[in-house]
């Protein structure tokens, strides 16, 4: 048996003791939520000056993961009230459809990470011909949807932090939101919450995917800002990044088919944050657990934000769920032995 060299014993024995994480770059992390709370400035800038100009309504268009996200927003605008003329459309369809409501005045609003989504800069230019204005965050330099945006916001990792304050700083202008300054005193503390919720999803994430990676369908359910999220990861990692085959549904929409084809040996993940529709979920719950053996609970509750009031840990649930999911990522990464970055089709092949 070759001779281990005393470096490696201490190295084994320090991660053992400490319980180093799998693929995980803490300062990375730290930095991106920053990047996030950094851009807040410049998107408040931006919604003021379109307010100020006047517009008829705001469009949040994406596909794929970014409208995803972005209904997660219209989910929280709802819940606060909001009588904003807010519209969601799905790139594709949109370019299309259409909208009877779009016009001149509006405003559309987009997230790209790689800056040249097809449907979304067709959807772009289609805004443009009809002479309206195009927030968007995007985070490829020269790219098409860089250089097209009327009102550009850049960095890495920010995304979460464009929609909330186009979304609430939208609604403050409006008179919409009044606790909007305190909020956003609030949401600073995130990166250093991200971190820690990072840390303290590891375990669970872990045991999901050494159970389950191989599972040959999983079915998710989420409701309110997070039903959207069911989807984002059951479509985007999942099925995208990972080949698994799964079933998102909305806690609204359970009793009304799926809990047909729940059986005991059906694995369930349980999405559940803490805004108001987290009743719909405990009702989920309650019956997933009479049949079957394989259910797996993500709940917001169980992680600390220093620096946030109770009454914002519901808006802030799409955060926490991502950053609790970002270790599920790298734990079914690990266990399938396969790399979030491989696809076989994505951006393969012509279609």
């Amino acid at each position: 048996m070759p001779e281990v060299h005393p470096f490696i014993i201490i190295y084994l024995a320090k991660a053992k003791e400490e319980k180093i994480m799998l693929n995980f770059d803490e300062a990375k992390v730290l930095k991106e939520h920053q990047n996030g709370v950094d851009i807040i400035p410049k998107v408040e800038e931006i919604v003021d000056q379109v307010c100020k100009e006047g517009y008829s309504n705001i469009f949040y268009v994406g596909i794929g993961g970014t409208v995803l996200y972005a209904n997660q927003m219209l989910h929280i605008a709802k819940q606060l009230g909001s009588k904003l003329p807010l519209y969601l459309e799905n790139a594709a369809d949109f370019c299309i459809v259409g909208n009877p409501f779009f016009d001149k005045n509006s405003v559309v609003v987009i997230e790209s990470v790689s800056g040249d989504t097809k449907e979304v800069v067709k959807a772009v230019e289609k805004a443009h011909e009809a002479g309206a204005r195009v927030i968007g965050y995007v985070e490829t330099p020269g790219t098409p949807l860089y250089e097209m945006c009327d009102h550009l916001v850049t960095t890495v990792g920010g995304g979460y932090y464009f929609w909330y304050t186009v979304t609430l700083r939208f609604m403050k202008n409006a008179g919409m939101f009044d606790k909007y300054d305190k909020f956003f005193s609030e949401i600073k503390n995130m990166p250093k919450n991200v971190v820690e919720i990072y840390k303290a999803a590891d375990e669970d994430a872990k045991a999901y995917a050494e159970k389950y990676c191989d599972e040959p369908i999983t079915y998710l359910v989420g409701s309110g800002n997070l039903e959207d999220w069911a989807t984002c990861y059951g479509m985007c990692i999942m099925e995208e990044m990972q080949w698994m085959r799964t079933r998102p549904v909305s806690a609204a929409n359970f009793f009304h088919g799926t809990l047909e084809v729940i059986e005991r040996d059906i694995p369930v993940i349980l999405i559940k944050g803490e805004d108001m529709t987290r009743p719909e979920m405990d009702r989920v719950e309650a019956f997933v657990n009479k049949i079957s053996a394989k259910v797996t609970v993500f709940d917001t509750k169980k992680f600390k934000l220093e620096g946030i009031s109770d009454e914002f840990r519901g808006m802030l649930s799409p955060i926490v769920m991502r950053s609790a999911f970002q270790r599920v990522n790298a734990h079914l990464e690990y266990c399938r032995r396969h790399p979030l970055a491989i696809r076989r089709y994505y951006r393969r092949l012509d279609y």
